[in-house]
């Protein structure tokens, strides 16, 4: 099987946080999705398997602390969200793609969805 060269290895996902309030309810956070990814020289399983480990949940984790968090923790309703935990991690698609899904409406119509980590830095 041949690989195709050029793209890009993809990785959407949804943050499942539990929560519990005040009242001592509880229930999950599941409102947060967001996506990453990386150029890659070819299509290659096993670069994309370290891009995932070494890379990929790693930006994960960032943008859920940068994104996620300070919203959630500024609820009015009294919840306290359950820290980080890769377990919460819902992957929607993960995947090499020679061209990048893209938001379908505006303002950010036909622009990539997710945010782009590079191979030699994290930045998200």
């Amino acid at each position: 099987m041949s690989h195709k060269s050029g793209g890009y290895f993809y990785l959407s996902h949804r943050y499942s946080c539990p929560w519990k309030d005040i009242t001592g309810q509880t229930s999950i956070d599941n409102n947060y999705a967001s996506a990453v990814y990386s150029e890659a020289q070819k299509q290659d399983h096993n670069a994309q398997t370290q891009w995932y480990k070494n890379k990929a949940m790693f930006a994960v984790k960032a943008d859920i602390e940068r994104n996620f968090y300070p919203d959630a923790d500024r609820n009015k309703q009294g919840r306290t969200h359950n820290r980080y935990n890769e377990n919460y991690v819902m992957q929607i698609e993960f995947k090499w793609c020679d061209k990048l899904p893209v938001h379908s409406i505006d303002p950010l119509r036909l622009q990539a969805y997710g945010k782009e980590i590079y191979w030699d830095e994290m930045v998200c």
